[in-house]
C-alpha cells in the first residue's frame, strides 16, 4: 500500500473529506458511491461500480460489435479502460459522459496520438444516472439504421440491469 502523507480528521459526525487531489485523480465527483471494505485492521475506500459485475458480458458484446461491422469498440469505464490500457484524452472522455446517443466526427480520441475519428457514443444510462458507454470508431464502415440496432439492443440490456 502506498502512503499518500495526507492525514484527514474525522468531524464529529464522522464525516471524512477525501482530498482533491485523490478525488482528482481517482475521477471521483460529488454524487459518487464510495464502498467500504475491512482488510485486517485497515478500512479500505473504493469506488463502487455497479458495471463491474459485467464485465465479461461487455467484452463479449464489445467483441461481437467488432466481428460484426469490423470498427473498434470501446466501453468507456475506467475499469474496462484500465484493463485495456486503453489511454484516451480527457475532452473526449468528458464528451463520452453524455445521457443521449451521440454521432461525433474528426475528433482526437487517444493521447499522445494525433488522429481524429468518426464514431458513435451509446451511453448506459439508468434513471438518470450514467453508468458507462459504448464508443465504435468507424474505422471500416459507417453503420446504417439497422446496423445500429445491435448496438443500441446491447446498451439497452445494460440499462435495463442497471434499474433492476
Amino acid at each position: 500500500m502506498k502512503a499518500t502523507g495526507i492525514v484527514r480528521r474525522l468531524d464529529d459526525l464522522g464525516r471524512l473529506v477525501i482530498p482533491k487531489e485523490i478525488r482528482k485523480q481517482y475521477r471521483l465527483k460529488e454524487g459518487d458511491s464510495i464502498e467500504f471494505f475491512i482488510d485486517n485492521d485497515r478500512i479500505v475506500i473504493q469506488k463502487h461500480d455497479i458495471m463491474s459485475n459485467h464485465m465479461e458480458e461487455i467484452n463479449i458484446m464489445c467483441e461481437t460489435l467488432h466481428a460484426m461491422y469490423q470498427n473498434t469498440v470501446w466501453f468507456i469505464q475506467d475499469e474496462w479502460l484500465n484493463k485495456k490500457q486503453i489511454n484516451l484524452r480527457e475532452s473526449f472522455l468528458e464528451q463520452c459522459h453524455v445521457h443521449r446517443m451521440q454521432v461525433f466526427k474528426n475528433t482526437m480520441v487517444m493521447k499522445n496520438q494525433d488522429t481524429a475519428y468518426d464514431g458513435i457514443i451509446y451511453p448506459i444510462t439508468s434513471f438518470g444516472d450514467w453508468f458507462g458507454a459504448f464508443v465504435m470508431l468507424y474505422d471500416k464502415s459507417v453503420l446504417d439504421k439497422e446496423q445500429l440496432y445491435a448496438l443500441e439492443a446491447f446498451t439497452q440490456l445494460l440499462s435495463r440491469q442497471q434499474s433492476q
